[in-house]
């Protein structure tokens, strides 16, 4: 026979003799045991009780009164089952426990019901008590002195000083910020006939730097049409010309002279950019000098001339 199977015999023979001792012992064991037995106040204490019983018996799970075991505070609780060999059955109840009161406290025993199979009427069995002792959080054999009792309001001449100058200064920053946003959504906006000028006035400083004819016309003809949408409400930036001059024919904000005046600009200005056509330089200081006609004889009839 080989020393592997030999081993293995010999652990079934002293398994089973265990188990056999187990059977032929009491149905039920409960111990009680805490993790420590001296805390600070509120310092919490694990309390363990191990129940070991036979698979069969009926075991009840101990039962607390207003969530305290003894003079002990009960603070939380959970509980743990094992199975072990040969219907050996373990339950383990755990409590998190602890106390606000100094001195010298017990856990006392712990009653636990169960009925063996077969049994009417339930047994109990209980743990042993235990000791535990609070201690207080303070060095033993030192007086403190210093502890005074509560103080009244205070009184205008021990508030400090540097508390209320930094209260001033708060409410200064604080003022001066919104007399800032005020002032600064105060400054008027401008209308759209002062936009369109200055827009038309950049325009032809850059083409007497660039002499760049199509870039002009297009950038006048743009500045123009942005001055009609924000003047009237009229979507002119988003038509073509002929779709923009149908529209105007409707339109009783504009004069027919005025009507005529934009008709001819708005030509003149898509020959260059669309018909490849050349203006001379006195032409192109005629389409400035038309836009600007046209702002000027149309800013009164601006839909926010009113506005400031």
């Amino acid at each position: 026979m080989s020393t592997t199977r030999r081993s293995l015999i010999i652990f079934f023979i002293i398994t089973a003799l265990c188990g056999s001792v187990y059977a032929a012992g009491d149905d039920i064991s409960a111990h009680g045991s805490v993790n420590r037995s001296t805390i600070l106040v509120g310092d919490r204490i694990k309390f363990l009780i191990d129940v070991k019983y036979r698979k069969g018996t009926q075991v009840s799970p101990p039962v607390f009164k207003d969530d305290r075991i003894g003079s002990l505070e009960i603070k939380d609780s959970g509980r743990k089952i094992k199975e072990g060999f040969f219907g050996a059955r373990e339950n383990i109840y755990w409590y998190s426990i602890t106390s606000y009161e100094l001195g010298k406290h017990t856990v006392p025993q712990v009653e636990i019901k169960y009925k063996s199979k077969g049994a009417k009427d339930p047994k109990i069995v209980k743990t042993k008590a235990l000791a535990i002792e609070v201690v207080s959080i303070l060095p033993k054999g030192k007086e403190f002195k210093d502890i005074k009792d509560a103080k009244g309001p205070l009184s205008y001449f021990e508030v400090s000083w540097a508390v209320v100058a930094a209260v001033i200064f708060l409410a200064v920053v604080i003022i001066v910020t919104i007399l800032y946003i005020r002032r600064k959504r105060m400054v008027p906006v401008k209308l759209p006939h002062e936009t369109a000028l200055e827009e038309l006035e950049f325009m032809r400083a850059e083409f007497l730097r660039t002499l760049d004819v199509k870039e002009y016309y297009a950038g006048v003809s743009d500045c123009i049409r942005r001055y009609i949408e924000r003047s009237f409400k009229l979507k002119a930036p988003e038509m073509t010309t002929e779709e923009f001059l149908g529209s105007l024919r409707e339109s009783t904000a504009l004069s027919l002279d005025q009507k005529d005046l934009l008709k001819d600009f708005l030509n003149a200005c898509d020959l260059v950019k669309f018909a490849k056509y050349k203006p001379a330089r006195n032409e192109a200081e005629s389409v400035y000098v038309a836009a600007k006609k046209f702002i000027d004889e149309t800013k009164k009839l601006c839909l926010y001339s009113e506005t400031r």
